[in-house]
């Protein structure tokens, strides 16, 4: 398996972790990736093909992961108004 083919699986994996919200699964499957595409690769129709798909799956990756980040933001933020509101009631 080349590669760049290798690569290809690991985003696909890490697209799967993110479904399903395993977070440190995905930051290991990057970690492993990213070695891989940091090499020099060939230029042929063939690489550029499996260089394109896996630009678009961290296409999808960055949009599942900004939806998680702005929904933890805003969980933060509901808890941090409650938490403001129940200190607002103990104080004397």
């Amino acid at each position: 398996m080349g590669v760049l083919e290798l690569a290809l699986g690991l985003t696909r994996a890490m697209l799967a972790a993110a479904q399903t919200q395993e977070w440190s699964r995905l930051i290991e499957l990057e970690a492993e990736r990213e070695p891989l595409l940091l090499r020099r690769h060939a230029s042929d129709p063939d690489s550029l093909a499996r260089l394109d798909e896996i630009l678009a799956y961290d296409r999808q990756l960055q949009a599942i992961v900004g939806r998680a980040r702005d929904s933890a933001a805003e969980q933060w933020q509901q808890e941090a108004d409650r938490a403001r509101a129940i200190a607002a009631y103990t104080r004397p």
